[in-house]
């Protein structure tokens, strides 16, 4: 007997074929040996692991894992007549003196296809507890429950019969563990499972064996990382608040730039102004005082000069009377005269002069004219000559002589003259550029017909290699056609999910499979919802059971509920007990029949309950005689006086008598002219045991409806875990499928090379066509050169040269010919007036000296006195004359000044008006200039380009502003408010953000500063996270569950190591870090098993979680922190199982392709040994638990030493086993016992399964009686 719980027993009643049928374990050991067909397989599916899950999935229950055969199925198929059918199945453990049964009662109709399973566990043994009534037939749910009763539970869901079974059976594990177990168990169960090899299931398997992480460790640091999360939210949410604030703060920075730089501009021009306008005014000022000094310094002058010509003229005056002068005063009118005469001699000579220099330079010039008409003359006689020459050489003389034959004495000739040279010159180079054309196109075509025929002969050989190109890419498909054939039904026979025969199946089937998935998880949903519903019900009845001390009989309606709680007295079944002694059918049928009769609640007072509340019954003593004969005082026994009297008026006997009142031992009753019967099976009020039995009873049968209702939860839950895996293995399925990459390549490459050889038979054609063309355009080009061009083009254009510039030379003969005869005349005129002249200066200057001699005699005939006077007067004259000048003079600069300085004075009003005015503009200007810069438009502009700004461009940006305003209000609204308020003919945006007020500017930097701030907040943070994380116990147990792990797999591998087949072949385990992960895997692993971690080690380990997390995040956000924790923190998901063999010449791992190549008992050895050695590590964890081992059709294929020895390492590793097996004993040595069951059907045409029990103890194989 072992220290743990052992299979003992397994029955299934009215199940399939199997109508009571009882297998029995030896050394928890048992093999189920038959044909195929008399349901070995059968049992296993209905027993195991089916006991453990309670999940009624078909590929659950089948060993294939197929839907083909479900559990209603096994219930109405294979001939069941019947319309319903009700059946069992259990499992017996045992622990010492202990026993534990786990079953389920099964039942289905033909109504449904649904079956109803009802689960429950004891600790009475099947016998003791009898599954079917003396009919033979299986209990009803009531029946069980009352069967069993307070010796165990009828489960009120599947997931809580998991949680018993679970926390029973496997002490300590968890349901994830537990779900891994089961799994564990359907992979080995498998039939022939080592022809199914996969290596990443079989190293999922042995990973989930391993001890799991402890979840508790990881809540804290779950809710860390949940803050974390909450804190980026808001940091997400700042992140757009930033966007928002950069976008307007951008704006604004172009629209204060405007506003400033229109401001500054307006206060820069206004100052310059200003300053412009006061300068001009002081310029003014002193314009106009220096005109006014001007001014009186003229007229001052003007008033001596006035005074002074006054006293002249008195001079003059005096001296002209006296007698003396009087006397020679015909002398100064000669004086006079004689100057005169002088003046008109000079005059007249100056313009003789004058004359006759104007006729020499008309002489000159008239003879240059001659010379030039002379030079023209010959240079038209030479072009002329070069133009005939050109005409000739152009064979246009025609031309030449009909031009020379104009005349180029009007207009009108020389413009005829020049239309006539460029019509025939235009004319001529027309026909002789249509006949090069012709000859260049002509050239051009053959150019194209032999370029043409090159391309046809390219194309040809282009068209040969695309040929063979094209029959290689056939051939290449052909082949990559075949093989993925190959491989696609290779693969499509080794899929589980999907059953395709053709590629374009596989979609709609996957998208079927697909369906039905989720048409399951929708109903197992809402199962599931429906099921915690009842559980919550329940739950709330034990619960208010447990309360209780005592649960009274039902109350009927017609009683005062709230009298009895205030009453004095107590109900009979409380105040009476049964007689020790007295049978327990007895005791059960007087209670049934007081309970029924309604004496049983009946309520004594201890005084008379007369007067009393009429909505109770009452037990009155008073109002009954003492029966004859036996009384209820026989069978029942009682303190109280009251209670005893009223027994004694109540006959008692075998049945009824005819007392009044009565009770019989066989549960009738009788109350004056009412009678009646009843039963029940056992008592539950009278006597404190019964009332707890009875308690203990419904409390059992509610924890068996709640632990029903968790088992069908469990089942659920394991359901849609299963949905899960059948998806994983759709999803690997489908990702394992061949891949027609191959075949469309080469599909491709073939389209790619008929399309080429297509095109280049396309190009052929064209080619051909396109030198036929080539012919065609040579031909007609050839007819379009009607003959060779006679005259170069060159000579006339040589002759369009040479004809204008004789035109030219030709005009400018003719002009230069007439400009020298106008000077010829010219020359004349101007000699015949100088002549003229020159007479006329002589007559003036001989009229000049007849005077002269006049004077000079008068002279001499005048005084001495008289000249003295003359002089003087002369002086005098000559100085009057000099004032007069000088006092004009004066006055017209008089005159001047005064009109300048009232223009002065004007403008120096006008500019002291502008002045003031420009000063008034410049202080308004740079009052609004500092109103300005003294909010937050110096901050929101930054750096203010200088020069003017369109008012269109401000406006413009105040409407975007607004725009941008309205929609940031949208996005920022909640906790920054923004304000766009008018001040003067400027928009003020103001922002709001905690209570401060602030331009968009200053907003943008508090954000990004609050963004900082909270950046670096989080990163500090996760850094203690992980610190917390990489210092704290959940470091410490990450490496304790790693070195632990290792130490398991190191046990594993000593127990195969004992193992080694006739062909020397062994295997072994190695636990390493998956070489799929990231570099840093193996890294970050070994310095997790450190404590001693210095700042660098601890920043490798900061990235590599961080990674991990991130990886989490991105894979699947919905779940929790501590879901992801736990999965980046499982250590198993970071490591990978090798299996690897040694056939004698070296350890190599186990591939599909290694595997393959063994036989198949080898086959089956390197698969089973790593599954045994997952199924000890998973039990290794609980001591107590059974260890429990499925095989079915086991160690086909392997040699009798060998299964030997795979049955001498599952009693190393302490394992119960149940298998299945259609030849083999199991009696190795090896073996030290084992339970076989013989199955056999009849052969009458029952086809009842029934069986012969052996038992092999290690040394013999012997029959049972």
């Amino acid at each position: 007997m072992t220290d743990r719980w052992q299979p003992s027993r397994a029955g299934i009643i009215n199940v399939w074929r199997y109508y009571d049928e009882i297998f029995t374990f030896h050394q928890g050991r048992l093999l189920l040996r038959g044909p195929n067909g008399t349901g070995k397989s059968k049992a296993l599916e209905l027993l195991l692991p089916y006991l453990f899950d309670a999940n009624l999935r078909p590929h659950r229950l089948s060993t294939f894992g197929s839907a083909d055969r479900t559990m209603h199925w096994n219930l109405m198929g294979e001939g069941n007549q019947g319309s319903t059918r009700v059946g069992y199945v259990w499992l017996e453990f045992q622990h010492g003196d202990e026993w534990f049964t786990c079953g389920a009662r099964l039942q289905a109709t033909t109504n449904t296809s649904n079956v109803i399973a009802t689960y429950f566990t004891t600790s009475l043994r099947v016998g003791d507890l009898a599954l079917v009534n003396e009919a033979g037939r299986p209990l009803t749910k009531t029946d069980l429950v009352a069967a069993i009763g307070e010796h165990g539970v009828v489960h009120a869901s599947p997931a809580d019969y998991r949680h018993t079974v679970r926390t029973t059976l496997f002490p300590g594990v968890t349901e994830q563990r537990y779900d891994s177990l089961i799994t564990a168990l359907l992979q080995l169960r498998t039939p022939k499972l080592s022809e199914r090899l996969d290596p990443s299931v079989l190293s999922s398997l042995l990973s989930r064996a391993l001890p799991p992480l402890d979840q508790s460790d990881l809540t804290e640091i779950a809710e860390g990382f949940e803050r974390l999360d909450r804190q980026r939210e808001e940091l997400r949410r700042l992140d757009e608040e930033i966007i928002t604030a950069e976008r307007l703060a951008e704006i604004q920075r172009t629209y204060a730039q405007r506003v400033l730089g229109a401001a500054a501009h307006a206060l820069s021009s206004s100052s310059e102004r200003l300053e412009d306008l006061t300068r001009a005014a002081r310029m003014s000022e002193r314009r106009y005082q220096r005109q006014v000094t001007l001014a009186d310094e003229a007229f001052e002058q003007l008033a001596a000069l006035g005074r002074e010509a006054s006293a002249v003229d008195a001079e003059i005056a005096g001296i002209s009377d006296l007698p003396a002068y009087q006397e020679g005063k015909q002398l100064d009118l000669l004086r006079q005269q004689h100057s005169a005469a002088v003046q008109r001699a000079a005059e007249a000579a100056a313009h003789a002069a004058k004359l006759r220099a104007r006729a020499v330079a008309d002489e000159e010039h008239a003879a240059q004219a001659k010379s030039d008409a002379a030079a023209r003359a010959d240079d038209v006689r030479h072009s002329a000559l070069e133009a005939r020459e050109a005409a000739e050489r152009a064979g246009m003389s025609s031309v030449f002589e009909e031009i020379d034959a104009t005349t180029v004495d009007t207009k009108t000739g020389a413009r005829a003259s020049r239309q006539l040279l460029s019509d025939a010159v235009d004319a001529r180079s027309a026909e002789i550029s249509a006949i090069m054309r012709a000859v260049a196109v002509h050239e051009r075509a053959i150019d194209a017909r032999d370029a043409a025929r090159q391309r046809l002969d390219e194309t040809h050989e282009e068209l040969e290699l695309a040929t063979d190109a094209e029959a290689a890419a056939q051939q290449a498909f052909e082949q990559a056609f075949a093989k993925f054939g190959a491989d696609f039904e290779t693969w499509a026979h080794g899929c589980s999910e999907l059953r395709v025969s053709e590629h374009g199946e596989v979609s709609e089937a996957a998208a079927l499979a697909r369906e039905e998935f989720s048409a399951i998880e929708a109903r197992l949903h809402e199962t599931r919802t429906a099921l915690n519903g009842q559980l919550a019900q329940y739950n709330s009845i034990r619960e208010k059971l447990a309360n209780q001390v005592d649960v009274p009989p039902p109350a009927p309606y017609t009683r005062d509920a709230a009298y009895r709680s205030s009453a004095v007295g107590a109900p009979l079944w409380r105040l009476v007990n049964f007689r020790p002694g007295t049978p327990p059918d007895v005791c059960a049928a007087v209670e049934a029949a007081l309970e029924a009769s309604g004496l049983l609640d009946a309520w004594l007072t201890p005084g008379n309950s007369f007067g009393l509340s009429d909505q109770d019954r009452f037990a009155e003593p008073l109002l009954a005689a003492p029966a004859p004969g036996t009384t209820l005082l026989e069978v029942l026994v009682t303190d109280d006086d009251r209670a005893h009297r009223f027994l004694e008026g109540i006959a008692f006997g075998e049945t009824a008598t005819g007392h009044t009142a009565a009770i019989g031992a066989d549960g009738t009753w009788r109350l004056a002219n009412v009678h009646g019967s009843w039963t029940k099976p056992f008592p539950t009020y009278i006597g404190a045991d019964s009332r707890r039995r009875a308690r203990a009873g419904r409390i059992a049968e509610l924890t068996g409806l709640i632990e029903q209702l968790a088992t069908d939860l469990a089942g659920v839950d394991a359901a849609l875990s299963q949905i899960a895996v059948r998806r994983a293995t759709l999803a690997g399925e489908l990702a394992r499928q061949p891949s027609t990459d191959p075949v469309e390549i080469a599909e491709e490459q073939r389209t790619k090379a008929q399309l080429r050889c297509a095109a280049r038979k396309d190009a052929v054609a064209s080619a051909t066509r396109q030198v036929s063309e080539a012919e065609t355009a040579v031909a007609e080009t050839l007819r379009m050169v009607n003959g060779e061009v006679s005259v170069n083009p060159h000579a006339v254009a040589a002759f369009r040269t040479a004809g204008h510039r004789w035109l030219d030379d030709r005009h400018d003969a003719f002009a230069a010919e007439a400009a020298a005869a106008e000077a010829m005349n010219r020359s004349s005129v101007s000699n015949a007036l100088a002549d003229e002249a020159e007479e006329a200066a002589s007559a003036r200057q001989q009229e000049a000296a007849d005077v002269a001699i006049t004077l000079e005699t008068v002279e001499r005939s005048a005084g001495s006195e008289f000249h003295a006077l003359d002089q003087q007067l002369i002086t005098l004259r000559a100085k009057a004359l000099e004032l007069a000048e000088q006092r004009e003079t004066l006055q017209d600069k008089q005159t001047s000044l005064a009109r300048t300085l009232g223009t002065l004075e004007e403008k120096r009003k006008v500019d002291t008006s502008r002045a003031t005015e420009a000063a008034a503009v410049r202080d308004a200007a740079e009052a609004r200039y500092r109103h300005l810069t003294s909010g937050h438009l110096p901050a929101d502009a930054g750096d203010v380009p200088e020069g003017p700004v369109d008012a269109r461009l401000i406006r413009d940006a105040e409407t975007r502003l607004g725009l941008a305003v309205h929609q940031a209000q949208q996005q920022l609204a909640g906790r920054i408010d923004l304000s766009l308020e008018p001040d003067d003919d400027v928009a003020v945006l103001s922002a709001t953000l905690d209570g401060a007020r602030m331009g968009a500017h200053a907003l943008l930097v508090a954000l990004q500063t609050e963004r900082d701030r909270m950046r670096t907040h989080i990163t500090d943070a996760e850094r203690d996270l992980f610190d917390q994380t990489l210092t704290g116990d959940t470091r410490r147990h990450i490496a304790q569950r790693i070195q632990g792990a290792a130490e398991l797999v190191d046990t594993m591998n000593q127990r195969l190591e004992r193992v080694q087949t006739a062909s020397g072949i062994r295997v072994q385990l190695v636990w390493q870090v998956d070489p799929q992960l990231p570099p840093g895997t193996r890294e970050a692993r070994d310095l997790l098993l450190r404590s001693d971690l210095d700042a660098e080690e601890r920043a490798v380990l900061h990235q590599f979680f961080r990674e991990r997390v991130e990886e989490a995040r991105a894979h699947d956000t919905a779940t929790g922190w501590e879901q992801q924790l736990a999965q980046v923190l499982d250590y198993t998901t970071w490591h990978q199982f090798v299996v690897k063999v040694d056939r004698g010449d070296g350890w190599v791992p186990v591939t599909k392709r290694v595997h393959g190549a063994l036989s198949g008992g080898e086959k089956a050895i390197v698969l089973h040994l790593p599954l045994f050695a997952a199924a000890a590590a998973h039990y290794q964890a609980t001591p107590t638990a059974p260890r429990l081992i499925l095989l079915d059709e086991v160690f086909v294929g392997v040699d009798a030493t060998n299964r030997g020895q795979l049955l001498e390492l599952l009693v190393a590793f302490d394992l119960d086993l149940v298998l299945t097996s259609d030849h083999e004993w199991c009696d190795y040595r090896e073996l030290t016992g084992i339970a076989i069951h013989q199955l056999t059907t009849g052969t009458d045409g029952d086809d009842a399964v029934t069986t012969v029990r052996f038992t092999w103890d290690g040394h013999s194989l012997k029959a049972d009686d």
